[in-house]
């Protein structure tokens, strides 16, 4: 899906390519009988290439914003696999931890946190799961304190076993985080390319457009011109009319790409800073 600020601009180009390519020929005639020169073969041809010119500058920047904004979508659709990932293997270790301590409470009551690290809620956010499974590997590993009695006789923990599975898991989230950070910083530069591409079309298209559009004026051909004005005018008159909409453009420049990319990312794993509260112990 191409992003509202690309598309508009696109579409002026599609509209005045169309143009240039459909009435060169003709407008070229109406130029060359308006200025005979005194060597004729000093302007032969001047007219067509002058049109050729002007839509070479177009194809131009219009190949620039399609390659890259592809590349973006690109990027996207990359860091949005890498998040359902992510949200894969945060939800097994997520579960893993919560079945644990939810054991170790019951089994040793009143001793959870002195045996796992862990109090209150588990965390769902990649981060501070990471953080916390990372704290219970260690202290399972290493206990802080004596082991107490199980609440139940004949029951026992394997807390080398517990830990060794809980940091089997923890290692494809640590892995993940890695690769999400850095897809999402490719992103970023992606992003501005596609800025910059847009900066060269408003930097061209207009002044092209205004050419073209003076062109048809001088021979007569009002309604072309007024074509071109008003396929110019779609993408300027927000920028003219109101400085910070374009700014404005700019930041959600993506945003409906980027949305629909993370949309099954967002499924598995919530935006917001959401917590399951743990086994009563």
């Amino acid at each position: 899906m191409r992003s509202k600020e690309v598309s508009r601009r696109l579409g002026s180009i599609a509209e005045v390519r169309a143009s240039i390519q459909t009435h060169r020929d003709r407008i070229a005639s109406q130029v060359e009988e308006r200025y005979t020169p005194a060597s004729t073969d000093a302007a032969a041809g001047y007219p067509q290439t002058y049109f050729d010119h002007m839509d070479h500058e177009l194809a131009t920047v219009e190949t620039r914003l399609v390659e890259a904004e592809d590349a973006h979508i690109r990027r996207l659709v990359r860091l949005a696999e890498l998040r359902r990932r992510r949200g894969e293997v945060v939800k097994n270790l997520y579960d893993k931890q919560v079945a644990g301590r939810g054991v170790l409470a019951d089994l040793y009551k009143g001793r959870e946190f002195e045996l796992t690290a862990v109090e209150g809620s588990t965390p769902q956010k990649p981060q501070a799961l990471a953080e916390q499974v990372d704290q219970t590997v260690k202290l399972l590993r290493d206990p802080g304190v004596e082991i107490p009695e199980p609440a139940v006789a004949g029951i026992a923990v394997e807390f080398e076993a517990v830990a060794l599975d809980l940091e089997t898991s923890l290692k494809p989230l640590q892995e993940v985080r890695g690769l999400v950070t850095r897809a999402a910083k490719a992103a970023d530069g992606t992003r501005q390319i596609v800025h910059v591409a847009i900066e060269a079309y408003d930097r061209v298209f207009p002044w092209v457009a205004q050419n073209l559009e003076s062109l048809f004026r001088l021979v007569g051909e009002r309604e072309l011109a007024d074509r071109i004005r008003t396929s110019a005018r779609r993408v300027t008159r927000r920028r003219d009319d109101d400085p910070k909409a374009e700014a404005q453009g700019d930041e959600a420049l993506d945003a409906a790409a980027e949305a629909m990319a993370n949309e099954a990312a967002d499924a598995v794993e919530p935006e917001a800073d959401t917590t399951e509260a743990a086994p009563a112990a």
